[in-house]
């Protein structure tokens, strides 16, 4: 019998509890859309092939800015239109032949011209304009480049300024000016615009959004839901777990794992909302921090890779259609650095996008889920079956397995995985250990091909 401290995790391979979507391991690019350092690179394109994500978004904040004076510009400010050019020449090197993931492109905003006052809202009297310019997007990028991109998002965490910047509590009280109102209605009147509009250029695209910066403003969610629900093809928000680096690892992974809970939120509104009508959800962004300038080393190091493993389940087990992680290239939060060096966090994406997903999960459970977190999937295709356990203590903990239907995971042909603040490594596993031991705040991974 296993000692009382050994923590007990068992799997049963008869049960099956729902998919794992292609989607479900997915990276933002934040240098998608970069003549430097991105798609134009080997060795970025290279990272993004290793990376394997079933689904990229393109994001960048600076994307509605001039193309000439800003590295991440997709506009051409002299003739108030886009830089059809750059556009073509940034997606076309990263739709190459040897990487096919979905691809969702972010307009997160509008020109400085079609926001005269500076208040962070597009002018009443531009809405129809920008319309017309999220239509010109998708035929450069689909009728005249063809490109393909199905998934298109419109704007990016204007919650603040259309919802939660009018209210007392950070969004959750009271009118601060009874007799000043929210905006939501004008933000949903927008969305209405933009997605009919970018339908007439190409009927075959999906239009979603809103992007929200913040994942727990239920009231935001169902009235954008409610206003957008008969252009809406899918709903996309943000979570992030802290504005600090002195928060705990505990709570950090508790945030993570309680990511999870968010999605669900959102999974269950749009099934009331559209009961007939299914409406993909995902969890567009994440990360440990939602400001850079904490500069946590968590994001970029092996205690990342436990965050990203516990979001990225949580998620998937939640109902997410996708999730995507902040970010794929960066000195702060990306998977890869920005001499295009991999982080400990590539390895889990790797992997997971390898043995995850596609998949069918299946039943785990384990004796102590605040010490170790069990996920087990297989993909009857190519006949694998794939157990992660994330150990999310500071210390070494030893798993008891068992296993039911269709036979045991140790097995001669069982390749163990491991990301620790050793680095990654494999090797093939032990068949004959009484138990396993995961090493302190570690991603490990069983991978078995057989019956």
């Amino acid at each position: 019998m296993p000692r009382a401290d050994v923590v007990r995790v068992a799997v049963d391979w008869r049960r099956t509890l729902g998919p794992v979507p292609p989607r479900a391991f997915g990276l933002n690019l934040f240098r998608g859309f970069s003549l430097t350092g991105g798609p134009n690179e080997a060795a970025y394109r290279a990272n993004v092939a290793y990376l394997a994500p079933g689904i990229v978004r393109y994001h960048h904040a600076g994307a509605m800015q001039d193309s000439r004076k800003a590295v991440e510009g997709l506009l051409n400010e002299a003739n108030r239109t886009w830089d059809a050019a750059k556009i073509k020449r940034t997606l076309s090197a990263s739709l190459g032949a040897h990487q096919r993931p979905e691809r969702m492109v972010n307009i997160p905003g509008w020109p400085a011209w079609m926001d005269k006052n500076g208040d962070g809202r597009l002018d009443p009297d531009q809405f129809d304009a920008y319309a017309r310019l999220c239509a010109d997007l998708v035929r450069i990028v689909n009728r005249d480049a063809r490109l393909g991109v199905r998934w298109w998002e419109v704007t990016n965490e204007k919650d603040d300024v259309y919802f939660t910047r009018f209210y007392e509590n950070g969004g959750w009280g009271a009118l601060k000016k009874p007799a000043e109102p929210d905006r939501v209605a004008e933000l949903t009147d927008l969305f209405n615009r933009c997605a009919r509009a970018m339908k007439q250029a190409d009927p075959t695209i999906k239009v979603g959004g809103p992007a929200a910066a913040r994942p727990d403003l239920v009231t935001f969610h169902e009235r954008f839901l409610k206003g957008t629900l008969p252009n809406l093809d899918f709903f996309t928000f943000h979570a992030y777990a802290s504005g600090s680096a002195a928060t705990s690892d505990e709570e950090i992974y508790d945030r993570a794992s309680g990511m999870g809970g968010f999605v669900k939120a959102v999974v269950d509104m749009a099934r009331r909302l559209s009961p007939t009508r299914r409406i993909p959800v995902f969890l567009g962004e994440y990360n440990i921090s939602w400001t850079w300038e904490t500069r946590d080393p968590r994001m970029t190091n092996h205690k990342g890779v436990v965050f990203d493993a516990l979001a990225l389940t949580a998620a998937c087990e939640a109902g997410a259609d996708g999730s995507l992680a902040w970010n794929e290239k960066d000195g702060i939060y990306g998977k890869t650095g920005n001499a295009d060096e991999r982080h400990p966090a590539a390895s889990l994406f790797h992997l997971a996008n390898s043995y995850l997903a596609p998949g069918e999960r299946v039943q785990s459970t384990t004796s102590n889920p605040k010490t170790v977190v069990a996920f087990a999937v297989r993909q009857p295709a190519q006949r694998r079956r794939a157990l992660l356990l994330i150990n999310r203590s500071d210390a070494p903990q030893t798993v008891a397995l068992n296993v039911a239907g269709g036979g045991p995971l140790r097995t001669q042909n069982t390749v163990q995985h491991e990301i620790s603040a050793a680095g990654y490594a494999a090797r093939p596993m032990n068949a004959a250990a009484a138990a396993l031991i995961l090493p302190p705040h570690s991603v490990t991974l069983l991978t078995t091909t057989g019956k």
